[in-house]
């Protein structure tokens, strides 16, 4: 905190009285702020990975070295959406990573790459920070080198809801009748499938349907991918269908609100930035393409994987204690 302090009484010293804005070199991200940050930069550099899209050839999202032998976690459904990537762990690249295992849940991916000397974050570390507190995380990155970015502490630990992860693609209305299907969303499991609105639902995965909690409880243990089974009455026909679960981020995009607005829309945020079971939220200013790395103290303790970027002037992070059990759950060395 003293070097910060320095810095702070600089910025009072140099500065003008009449000046609107701080020269360049003098701003968060500036070389003198870098200055402050270089010995976490070390830790970025070899602990942080770059995904490179192949056919862009722009990196895309970034990893947290989880294992010297090349194990790496990511954010998943930011690597959904690039076929054919490569990775770079300091200056080396590492081509043909290979997908290991992902956990819906948390978003996230395990990635393998081959290479036996990595220097992966300590997992024994601890999340429960003041507000207030520096964290460092990746900004922008050149090819070999990455650049830090800091901000702070700025809330409690918590739990990020949103709904159901998975979801059918139609909204539910009671009525007299019973529940009904009253819209079907366009290219959504439910429309391919051939439920259309006015089907009265019946049964959901075999169990009757009173309530509409009834089948968000049933939705709740499903996964993106997997098999929903609906029986409808259509006029006087009972009809069944099964339908493939989607993604709620990738189903209902588009900007929700002015703060959504003001925060970039889709091109910056980060899609999935709900649903979360525990998160550590700062305030560095990532990018749905900086999220995936890991977050450092000052002093470069591990304290969470940053996930997603969720509008201009907050982050989170999942914390380093639900990492490590996140580790030991996905690791096959476990299994």
């Amino acid at each position: 905190m003293k070097l910060l302090s320095l810095f702070s009484l600089t910025l009072l010293i140099v500065l003008p009285v009449n000046a609107t804005s701080l020269p360049s070199e003098k701003r968060k991200t500036g070389k003198l702020m870098q200055s402050v940050l270089g010995p976490v930069q070390l830790s970025l550099q070899g602990s942080s990975a770059v995904f490179y899209n192949d056919k862009s050839r722009t990196n895309f999202i970034y990893g947290t070295v989880i294992s010297e032998d090349g194990y790496i976690l990511t954010k998943a459904s930011e690597l959904d959406e690039v076929k054919d990537f490569h990775v770079r762990v300091g200056s080396r690249k590492y081509s043909q990573p290979k997908r290991i295992a992902s956990n819906e849940q948390w978003d996230v991916a395990l990635i393998k790459i081959d290479a036996s000397d990595l220097r992966p974050v300590d997992l024994s570390g601890s999340s429960e920070l003041d507000h207030g507190t520096w964290v460092v995380a990746n900004g922008a990155t050149e090819r070999r080198f990455r650049r830090p970015r800091a901000g702070v502490i700025s809330a409690n630990k918590r739990t990020i809801k949103g709904g159901n992860t998975a979801v059918l693609g139609v909204q539910f209305q009671s009525s007299d009748e019973g529940i009904i299907i009253n819209a079907v969303t366009e290219n959504s499991g439910a429309e391919k499938a051939g439920l259309k609105e006015g089907d009265l639902l019946l049964k959901a995965e075999g169990e009757e349907i009173g309530e509409i909690d009834v089948i968000l409880k049933l939705l709740k243990s499903k996964s993106v991918g997997e098999s929903f089974s609906i029986e409808v009455k259509r006029e006087e026909e009972v009809m069944s269908f099964k339908v493939e679960l989607m993604a709620r981020h990738k189903l209902y995009k588009g900007v929700r609100d002015r703060n959504d607005q003001m925060s970039g829309g889709e091109a910056q945020q980060s899609p999935r930035r709900t649903n979360f079971p525990l998160v550590l939220q700062h305030e560095i200013m990532l990018t749905r393409r900086t999220v995936g790395g890991p977050l450092f103290t000052l002093d470069g303790e591990f304290v969470g994987m940053n996930i997603a970027a969720a509008n201009r002037v907050e982050a989170f992070a999942i914390p380093v204690e639900e990492i490590a059990k996140l580790w030991e759950e996905m690791n096959p060395a476990e299994k």
